[in-house]
């Protein structure tokens, strides 16, 4: 029996603690025909089927959370990030040499280099994940058309719970201003803190 797509059961999970079982159902009815072994073109025309369904049933901040917490990888405060921001923060006396040197250590980190390319724009954290293609694994290959943006918000999680140790006493917000699958020329997500 093939294994199930990874991404399926995690929506599943994520449904279940955005929503009620029905509305679950009505999402996931018939989807769970996608597994770890389907091809990419069957991957990303189950995502856009998924990405519909929750587009047409719940609300735009009810997509958001449950494709946020969706995320491939999830820091954590024990992680590399947040250790190294914990470190550059003790060495930086004010605010904005503290983002200079987080927008640094973000670019030099090659062999992590899960937040693309990184630039500051005041208050403001760019971040460019990718640009001209997809980086998402789960749709990538199969990517015929835009998708909604909605499934881009898997990848904005795993963003957030980097930028959300810049300043853990901040609420840290992050808005999706491009995105490949959704037919922008690159990924690109603003942070800013509050």
């Amino acid at each position: 029996m093939a294994k199930e797509l990874r991404h399926y059961r995690v929506l599943s999970e994520q449904l279940g603690k955005f929503t009620d079982e029905s509305t679950r159902e009505k999402i996931l009815s018939g989807m769970d025909y996608v597994k770890e072994s389907s091809s990419p073109e069957v991957k990303a025309q189950w995502a856009y089927e998924v990405v519909k369904r929750m587009d047409e049933i719940l609300d735009s901040e009810t997509c958001i959370r449950v494709r946020e917490n969706c995320t491939c990888l999830k820091s954590n405060e024990n992680s590399i990030y947040a250790k190294t921001f914990r470190k550059l923060r003790k060495q930086c006396t004010d605010e904005d040499s503290y983002i200079d040197e987080v927008v640094k250590y973000l670019n030099d980190t090659k062999p992590l280099r899960r937040c693309g390319e990184v630039s500051r724009k005041g208050d403001k954290i760019i971040s460019v994940i990718a640009g001209g293609r997809c980086a998402c694994p789960t749709i990538r290959e199969g990517l015929k058309q835009p998708i909604s943006v909605t499934w881009c918000h898997c990848c904005k999680g795993s963003l957030l719970s980097v930028y959300k140790y810049v300043f853990p006493d901040k609420t840290c917000k992050m808005d999706i201003v491009s995105s490949v699958a959704s037919g922008g020329n690159t990924c690109t997500m603003v942070t800013i803190y509050e």
